[in-house]
């Protein structure tokens, strides 16, 4: 397919843009390797807030919510929303955003050695350093690149999707080698417009497309029945459903973890700890509450419209092929280039600060000069792209990668999450931790059991049961092994508490032999806080969602709530 020359300028000119974005910041970014990596710690909320939802909208993420909902309905978002509880929504806001701004690190990998002592918290620092700066996070690259290859497969057939992804790849390098987090908070801001109006379009030209919402019902209940179809169409999972089991692991379980890596870079990027908390919660309730449901539209228009597609992710693409008029169809391109853009380059250059910030200066050279560790950075940046591309070969779809990565680390969330809050916890837990959880999901891989050969010889569970088991392992072993082994010297717990000012609660021994060192006696407000945020998120999800179906007084006392509570959580935080 031929793009017009209005297509292709549209193109062009987001190019050259993000380019000249990338020049402008490139000598700020490169006196340091702070300014380089987390912005000099100077970003304010609301360009924080939007950097985070820009990188978290990427291009596999509209392929991954068809996918997600081709299998389950509306129900298996839930994959998603069941985060608004954790890390990455009210949890991250209110409880994370203040520790991780006070703690001063550059990557969660150096919070290690801040929280524990010795050559257990040195290996650990390093492990995670390549674990998950290098090869959990190429995986997540891998998966947004195959996305590429999916779009352009669709959108532009006989053009080489290789060629495509290099000349995109190129560009993406270029402005982040450059800038640093700088542009990349810069652009972001630009993509996440560009995006979400992309997003926004492609649903309205659906429905104009489909005849509106009673259309869409009306075929998804041809297609699938009328009871299937009403469980598709629910919010909510029934009890008895496939999905139901795997809802309830979700929103109790698999939530907990310290926000992801680059909700965790802006956040310590920000101007200080308020606006580290208030770009925590713009992100939840934009990323969560609106973004997915002009998605979870198209998708379900896709399932009416190609009833007979074999990847069913790639419906969102054919539609965006057959809907769109030249000029919207640039536009829906470049916001496609800019959700793609926006999560490699933050995958890439918090890669790299693994790579330099606990790897190189931690273990190879630790005496250089910052101009030394700056190249240093720029270099990590291309080798972390070319490992990403490597593993993107491998996978066989987004949704299941996504599945992949939940089962890695099933149970982990767990011990991070507690090590801010109980004293005891030690750095050999937290290898016990990852050591369970990594060998469990492992031995319960179909793929690693039909290649050894015995994955016939067990039962054959859902994913959802394997999570359990691995996460029951995870918890057991690392609690066991925190029992058995000597707790983190006294005086570098001192030393942690006395920079980052945690709940002293679960605290005891250290909390009574330093009580003076600041901490932070809000622990009930601050749960109240959470419970509040994550309600919030949710009424004005579900709020919008319900204005899109034509549940109108539904949609807006939902919505009335959710301002109501988000009112009340501004005074009483102010306060």
């Amino acid at each position: 397919m031929n793009l017009p020359l209005l297509d292709q300028l549209i193109i062009i000119a987001y190019l050259i843009f993000i380019v000249s974005v990338g020049v402008y910041f490139s000598r700020r970014a490169l006196k340091s390797v702070d300014e380089y990596f987390v912005s000099g710690r100077a970003l304010p909320w609301w360009l924080a807030g939007m950097s985070m939802i820009a990188s978290a909208f990427a291009i596999d993420t509209p392929l991954g919510i068809t996918g997600l909902v081709a299998k389950d309905g509306i129900p298996g978002v839930w994959y998603a929303w069941s985060f608004v509880l954790g890390g990455a929504g009210a949890l991250g806001a209110f409880i994370f955003a203040p520790l991780l701004r006070r703690s001063q690190i550059i990557t969660t990998a150096e919070l290690i050695e801040l929280r524990y002592d010795g050559k257990p918290a040195a290996f650990l620092r390093g492990f995670k350093g390549v674990y998950f700066g290098i090869f959990a996070n190429a995986v997540t690259i891998g998966w947004i690149i195959k996305a590429v290859w999916t779009v352009a497969e669709v959108a532009v057939p006989g053009f080489d999707p290789d060629l495509l992804l290099f000349g995109i790849l190129l560009f993406t390098l270029l402005y982040t080698a450059m800038s640093g987090l700088w542009g990349i908070a810069a652009t972001d801001l630009l993509q996440f417009i560009i995006g979400s109006a992309g997003s926004i379009i492609l649903a309205i030209f659906a429905w104009n497309h489909i005849g509106g919402m009673e259309n869409l019902i009306a075929g998804i209940t041809e297609r699938y029945g009328p009871a299937s179809a009403a469980e598709r169409l629910s919010f909510f999972p029934s009890m008895g459903t496939p999905f139901f089991v795997t809802f309830i692991v979700f929103v109790s379980l698999k939530w907990w973890g310290n926000p992801p890596p680059a909700i965790t870079q802006r956040i310590i990027s920000a101007k200080d700890e308020r606006h580290a908390s208030f770009a925590t919660i713009l992100f939840a309730l934009v990323a969560f509450g609106f973004n997915y449901w002009p998605m979870i539209f198209v998708a379900l228009t896709s399932l009416v419209v190609y009833p007979d597609i074999q990847m069913v992710e790639a419906g969102y693409v054919r539609l965006i092929v057959d809907l769109l008029p030249s000029g919207f169809l640039g536009l829906m391109l470049a916001s496609l280039m800019a959700a793609f853009m926006s999560t490699v380059d933050t995958h890439i250059n918090f890669g790299a600060s693994y790579m330099v910030n606990d790897i190189y200066r931690r273990f190879i050279m630790r005496d250089a000069s910052e101009k030394h560790y700056v190249r240093a950075s720029q270099i990590s940046t291309v080798l972390m792209l070319m490992i990403a591309v490597v593993i993107a070969y491998t996978l066989d779809s987004v949704s299941s990668a996504w599945y992949y990565m939940s089962m890695l680390t099933a149970g982990y969330g767990i011990v991070i999450v507690v090590r801010w809050f109980w004293w005891r916890v030690n750095a050999w837990a937290e290898i016990a931790a990852l050591a369970a959880s990594g060998l469990g999901s492992t031995l319960l891989s179909p793929k690693f059991g039909n290649a050894v050969g015995y994955w016939d010889h067990i039962p054959q569970l859902d994913w959802q049961y394997r999570f359990l088991i691995v996460m029951a392992l995870c918890t057991v072993s690392w609690l066991t092994v925190c029992f058995l082994t000597p707790p983190t010297s006294a005086d570098h717990l001192r030393k942690f508490c006395e920079k980052v000012k945690p709940f002293p609660t679960f605290w005891g021994p250290i909390y009574e032999a330093y009580p003076d060192l600041g901490w932070n006696p809000h622990v009930r407000r601050c749960c109240i806080h959470w419970a509040l945020g994550a309600a919030t998120v949710y009424c004005f999800c579900f709020g919008t969602g319900s204005l899109l179906f034509g549940n109108t007084l539904s949609g807006m006392a939902l919505i009335c709530a959710a301002a109501l509570m988000g009112t009340a959580i501004f005074f009483t935080w102010k306060k």
